[in-house]
């Protein structure tokens, strides 16, 4: 009686091994649980009922369910495997239904003449079951890469035309389903790939760079999990960006009350949460109909960056982040390069040039606790808005220099001019400090430009009478030192 059940799940597809620790799927493989991968086995495809749902320009807003196996869903659909085919896979907790898919679909749709597939495995991601979801994963990249078989052997569509792009555990199933492929896809984009059960695991068990001819990931959560940072801060791809920093986006470090008033109990509560983690899919939708050039400098890490060490794109060279990261030029065996770039706090994101303004205090100044300043930038291109470089208080000493990156929206050329206003953080319970006018007293303020090959310098020399308190100083290049070329 043992050996014919064993032979009826054989039939339908199904084998479980007495001991729980496999179980095995017809056309897809068998799977483990434990060891490098989460403790436990993916649930069964009926289970999980990953869809497909393929949208053209013939049916820009109606899906089109497609299936490997299924000739006729295929060859009745809008399906043209001339043309290039984008995959677009969510995470954990989401479905079809998420936000993201329906406007990167569009966009990516009123830009390309594309094939655009939805990998809807909802069924298998909307589980407070982390680990279970995560084990689910393998499976549906096991399902997304024999669809991509099956649509070469049907419709002769080339590895070179398939770009598969995940947020989350998306990005994981890419990677599942890349290195399935042989040959290879043509490109995995990894939308800050999901950190837990990840994170320093070996390739096999993870995205890498070998499982697309190009890997690129956008980072933009990778604290611990601990505080809740749910994106990985490894690198995972042969390019590897990390705007901001990779884990703290402007425009997220609202409170949750505020998310609340704005967005709702439950959304807001939602999005309190993953405000970072969801930043990476904005980032990239922002960049498809986007000229921007989105540049991402090569940099140790975010320190590095933030303290202009790294202003040029040196011999690691300055690449391109998000829609268009596949026009960069890599050298043979690149491979997990960081790059840091800034950008806004909403839509339009993209930065075009990054500054680092560099404030040095006088050897004979007062020292001051300043509690906040704005620095603005003007040159022969045009002006910054106005940038707060310093916020919740930060003590200003005599002789030190002190450095903020500024990134801009525009092109500012050469930077002509500085404005700075200041308060300092006054003692209100002290009388003293009631009625004193306080000034700044610095040697100077030089922005570095970062460049390409080169960066620029400009050093602008302060009034001798420093910068008062409270008033918008603005600060001319000359006197000591023009612009100059670094």
């Amino acid at each position: 009686m043992e050996h014919f059940l064993r032979a009826l799940l054989v039939v339908i597809g199904v084998v479980v091994e007495a001991n729980a620790q496999q179980v095995c799927y017809a056309g897809l493989g068998c799977f483990s649980r434990g060891g490098d991968y989460p403790d436990a086995l993916p649930q069964s495809p009926a289970e999980i009922n990953t869809q497909f749902l393929l949208y053209t320009r013939a049916n820009p807003a109606t899906e089109q369910g497609i299936m490997y196996d299924d000739t006729g869903s295929v060859l009745n659909s809008y399906f043209d495997s001339s043309k290039k085919t984008k995959f677009l896979v969510h995470g954990y907790m989401d479905d079809r239904t998420e936000e993201w898919l329906i406007l990167a679909r569009e966009a990516i749709l009123a830009r390309e003449d594309v094939n655009v597939i939805v990998v809807d495995w909802g069924g298998g991601a909307n589980s407070i079951n982390y680990i279970q979801v995560a084990a689910n994963t393998r499976l549906v990249g096991a399902q997304v890469a024999r669809l991509i078989t099956y649509l070469m052997q049907l419709t002769f569509l080339s590895e070179s035309s398939v770009h598969l792009i995940g947020h989350s555990l998306g990005a994981h199933i890419s990677g599942y389903a890349g290195e399935r492929l042989q040959p290879r896809p043509a490109r995995i984009t990894a939308l800050d790939a999901a950190e837990p059960g990840f994170q320093g695991m070996p390739t096999h068990a993870r995205l890498d760079p070998s499982d697309a001819m190009f890997v690129d990931a956008i980072h933009t959560d990778g604290d611990s999990i601990l505080t809740l940072g749910f994106g990985m801060s490894q690198p995972v791809g042969h390019l590897d960006f990390y705007p901001n920093g990779g884990t703290e986006q402007p425009g997220c470090e609202e409170s949750i009350l505020d998310f609340i008033i704005s967005e709702g109990l439950i959304d807001g509560g939602k999005y309190f949460v993953t405000c970072n983690h969801k930043r990476a899919h904005k980032l990239f939708i922002d960049s498809i109909s986007s000229a921007c050039p989105w540049l991402g400098y090569p940099c140790s890490d975010w320190e590095e960056f933030r303290a202009g060490r790294c202003l040029s794109c040196s011999a690691a060279g300055c690449h391109r982040m998000g829609y268009d990261a596949d026009k960069n030029t890599l050298s043979a065996g690149t491979q997990n390069v960081k790059l840091y770039l800034t950008t806004e706090g909403e839509s339009p994101y993209c930065h075009r040039k990054e500054h680092w303004v560099t404030v040095s205090m006088s050897p004979g100044a007062d020292f001051r606790e300043v509690q906040e300043m704005y620095v603005t930038l003007h040159g022969t291109g045009g002006s910054s808005a106005p940038v707060m470089v310093v916020q919740d208080d930060k003590d200003f000493e005599p002789g030190e220099a002190y450095v903020f990156l500024v990134g801009t929206a525009a092109d500012l050329g050469t930077v002509t001019s500085v404005d700075v206003l200041w308060e300092e953080d006054d003692d209100w319970y002290n009388p003293f400090t009631w009625f004193n006018n306080p000034t700044l007293l610095l040697d100077s303020i030089t922005v570095d430009t970062a460049g390409s090959s080169t960066y620029s310098t400009t050093t602008f020399c302060t009034s001798a009478n420093g910068l008062a308190e409270g008033q918008t100083i603005s600060v001319t290049a000359g006197g000591c030192g023009g612009p100059i070329t670094g």
